[in-house]
């Protein structure tokens, strides 16, 4: 069922997405659904978790690696993910955020900490970077960590309703070029 409410959802989108949809897809009756959830909302948080293991962070962390090359192998890992999908599915933070709001503030937290989360992870790299000498002092690490989340998030967006990597190509050029450069 999770397997399936994953697909249903990153494909679908938190609303338009229904508890018949995921089950079916599960090859499941839809009243078994509430044998494993007690809600679409509670599957959407799970849904989120699982998401962020994808993301891999993990990458932000490399030891003996300089962090540009970090930030970097992470945002490429990002752009691979999106084109994998045509660039049509977007980031599933980004889509959940868009659309939860009023009606899940269980998944509008969730979202809301995966990307606290992701932003303190490239604000440390960040001030790694800053330490090395490959990333200007002058920054202010967290800042540029949140630009550089919310950028990613807006140019996510766009890829999909343009359907290539233009949107992210760019965001990427001026993060490294600009925002994290040394001065």
């Amino acid at each position: 069922m999770l397997d399936a409410g994953f697909e249903e959802l990153h494909a679908g989108g938190y609303a338009a997405t229904g508890v018949a949809t995921i089950a079916a897809a599960a090859h499941a009756p839809k009243g078994s659904f509430y044998n494993h959830f007690r809600s679409k909302e509670a599957l959407a948080v799970e849904v989120l978790a699982r998401y962020g293991q994808s993301r891999r962070l993990d990458l932000l962390d490399q030891p003996g690696m300089p962090a540009l090359q970090r930030i970097r192998d992470h945002l490429d890992h990002l752009r691979a993910d999106l084109a994998a999908h045509g660039f049509r599915r977007g980031c599933m933070y980004g889509n959940f955020a868009a659309e939860a709001p009023a009606h899940a503030p269980e998944v509008t937290a969730a979202v809301r900490t995966a990307l606290g989360t992701w932003a303190e992870r490239l604000a440390a790299a960040i001030r790694d970077g800053q330490r090395e000498g490959g990333i200007g002092g002058d920054i202010d690490a967290e800042a540029a960590a949140y630009l550089i989340v919310d950028a990613w998030e807006g140019a996510a967006l766009r890829a999909k309703t343009v359907g290539d990597s233009t949107p992210i190509d760019n965001v990427t050029t001026l993060v490294f070029d600009r925002i994290l450069s040394v001065r």
